[in-house]
């Protein structure tokens, strides 16, 4: 039987970021072959964080799950920005997560991934750029910094908060 509701209250274990980094590297790599600009950034990855209410069920278990929400930041300095406004949604596909009831056609809980370019400094850390924009006046900042932030890239800081 499909489990169907509006939040699932399973809780995210490490395994699940290691299987949600997994789709988004698979989103971005369809991205970059189909979306000119973005395509732009294929080789200025900087990081990626789970982030919203997904984040903020990771943390406490008791948010609920209504989707996943997976954050990619890249590298500024290109003529064309990485489009900002952009929300690519993608099916996470069967888990104990069930699904959302408004997720018709998919199989499981949906992913969205939106993307941001952002300043970075050579040799500068990937946190400490992505800490730095979330300190900003930009409304997507103001708004990311009100949950936590999980890494699911660079591997090595893998699962670190990140503010």
């Amino acid at each position: 039987m499909e489990d169907v509701s509006e939040r699932s209250y399973e809780r995210l274990a490490p395994s699940d970021l290691e299987r949600i980094a997994a789709v988004a590297f698979r989103t971005l790599s369809a991205i970059f072959d189909r979306a000119p600009v973005a395509g732009l950034y294929r080789d200025r990855l900087l990081l990626i964080a789970l982030a919203q209410g997904s984040a903020l069920h990771y943390l406490n278990g008791t948010n609920g799950l209504k989707d996943i929400d997976v954050w990619a930041f890249f590298a500024a300095g290109l003529t064309k920005p990485f489009p900002h406004r952009k929300r690519w949604c993608v099916d996470f596909g069967p888990s104990r997560f069930g699904r959302h009831p408004a997720d018709l056609g998919y199989s499981g809980r949906r992913l969205d991934l939106m993307g941001r370019s952002i300043a970075a400094t050579v040799g500068e850390p990937p946190q400490q750029s992505v800490q730095r924009w979330l300190a900003s006046k930009n409304r997507s900042a103001i708004e990311l910094r009100k949950k936590p932030m999980f890494l699911l890239f660079p591997d090595a800081f893998f699962g670190e908060r990140l503010n």
